[in-house]
């Protein structure tokens, strides 16, 4: 088995599916901006503060976009910060917003202190793949719980788009039939990458879902039959040229999440500042 095939089964495989989300059933954003900071060594702890005053200053101002910040586990030292959008336009209003001039001293005052403690960023722009997603209703449900993201960025070969989405394809049919309980999101990235670069976001409670990972992995191959998990491991080796495996861990102080979600959890989300300890009786 290549070690593409085992990125694929470890990680939740390369899910696709035909979900149609009801209005009911609100999915995940269409379009996400994605920042990626690279933080300077010894230097987490302060950068978390300075972007707990990120948060604040969002929440206060009411800017329009909500994001989700998270730090890596694995890997170099980076935070993400993941912020929705409902097009391409309403990125352009965002940033309108922060140029306003009641608004931009402060951003920029924000964005000095940060940079202090970045050794580099980046920026991508990613629209989001309901036809390779998969769980997508469930893991909607359960985002409140979300402490964990398990990210896996998978490079494509030139030209090989429709192959990629041939492996999905294959895929979410054995993960049905072999009952996986992973959910998936998948993202395009369409901008600040290079092309044929998806990112599949795996939230979870708790990393026991790592420990259960490979045992999801022999269950979706052993249900795609010997003759169809020997071409699905061919496909892949053709089609994807790297794959990227980073976990991340949810930070609460570093987002600013829609209310329904802070609401599911409020205890992690919004925690109410703890009580000065009691001063001791005098004599």
């Amino acid at each position: 088995m290549t070690h593409i095939t085992r990125c694929l089964l470890a990680g939740g495989m390369l899910c696709a599916a035909t979900l149609i989300l009801s209005a009911q059933q609100p999915g995940p954003p269409k379009v996400l901006r994605i920042f990626r900071e690279d933080i300077k060594e010894g230097k987490g702890s302060a950068h978390e503060k300075v972007e707990a005053r990120w948060a604040q200053t969002m929440a206060r101002i009411k800017y329009p976009c909500y994001s989700l910040g998270m730090t890596s586990l694995t890997g170099t030292s980076q935070a993400w910060f993941l912020e929705g959008h409902d097009s391409f336009a309403s990125i352009g209003e965002a940033e309108a917003f922060l140029g306003k001039p009641a608004v931009k001293p402060e951003i920029d005052a924000l964005d000095a202190q940060d940079a202090e403690l970045r050794a580099g960023s980046r920026q991508w722009i990613a629209v989001f793949r309901n036809d390779l997603s998969y769980r997508i209703g469930p893991m909607m449900e359960s985002l409140p719980k979300m402490r964990y993201v398990n990210v896996l960025v998978f490079r494509i070969h030139q030209g090989r788009d429709q192959e990629f989405v041939d492996l999905g394809k294959t895929a979410v049919a054995a993960l049905g039939k072999s009952g996986s309980d992973q959910s998936v999101a998948v993202y395009q990235i369409v901008s600040g990458a290079p092309n044929g670069t998806y990112l599949l976001l795996e939230p979870s409670a708790s990393l026991k879902t790592l420990d259960d990972a490979p045992a999801r992995g022999e269950a979706m191959m052993n249900a795609m039959g010997d003759a169809g998990s020997k071409r699905f491991i061919k496909s892949a080796g053709e089609t994807v040229a790297s794959v990227e495996s980073l976990l991340f861990t949810v930070n609460p102080k570093m987002s600013y999440p829609p209310k329904e979600v802070a609401a599911g959890d409020p205890d992690f989300w919004t925690p109410k500042p703890a009580k000065p300890a009691a001063k001791p009786a005098t004599k």
